[in-house]
């Protein structure tokens, strides 16, 4: 058989095939597809702490942010995330959360208090600090002990060591005996407030009974 006569005869149909393939092809290219998220911000923050009890984190954080995505407006998911990012040192996120929930809430001290530590753990805005933590106590007065150790750790910055010893004092009288852990870290500033007084003495007793309380936890 003469190849030219096989190839000449064959050409239609093989153009049709490979115009239909194309077009299959066409048909069978992969769409984009929108994906929804099925969980509320709620079961977001409760996945998130699950994940932060178990020490998971990162994938708390990620849990609380898209709790926050969800749900601009849900005030808890904004302090689980505030709270978490304090935590890890990450004070810019901790700072622009807290700020977003204390517009949602604000008559809630504690926000103001919380919001009053990121800027007393990096050692900047101690005025703006103050600021806050006596609005947290015209807010909220009924923590008033909390924010007392909070107001003594700000005087202590500020260099007014006796207003921070006389603060520490109160706070550590104030707060609930049941409350170890506040009370261990009460003592603690207190030590240390009276360690940039001079007063060793005070400091070490001050010490040992910050130790006694944080013992208990």
């Amino acid at each position: 058989m003469n190849p030219s006569c096989f190839s000449t005869r064959r050409a239609p149909f093989i153009i049709i095939y490979f115009t239909a393939l194309l077009l299959l092809c066409g048909c069978s290219l992969p769409r984009i597809i929108v994906l929804h998220d099925p969980l509320s911000a709620e079961e977001h923050d409760n996945l998130g702490r699950i994940y932060e009890s178990q020490g998971k984190l990162d994938l708390a954080g990620q849990q609380y942010r898209a709790a926050v995505k969800k749900d601009p407006k849900s005030a808890s998911s904004l302090l689980l995330l505030a709270d978490l990012s304090f935590r890890t040192k990450q004070y810019s996120e901790a700072e622009s959360s807290y700020k977003k929930a204390m517009k949602l809430q604000p008559e809630n001290g504690d926000i103001y208090n919380n919001l009053c530590w990121v800027y007393l753990e990096q050692n900047a805005g101690i005025e703006k600090a103050e600021d806050l933590i006596r609005t947290a106590m015209a807010k909220t007065p009924e923590h008033r002990a909390y924010y007392l150790d909070t107001l003594g750790v700000v005087f202590l910055r500020q260099g007014r060591v006796p207003e921070a010893i006389a603060a520490l004092k109160e706070a550590v009288l104030l707060l609930p005996k049941d409350n170890p852990a506040y009370l261990g870290e009460a003592y603690a500033h207190l030590a240390e407030a009276y360690r940039s007084a001079g007063d060793e003495l005070n400091a070490r007793e001050a010490d040992k009974t910050a130790e006694n309380y944080r013992a208990r936890k």
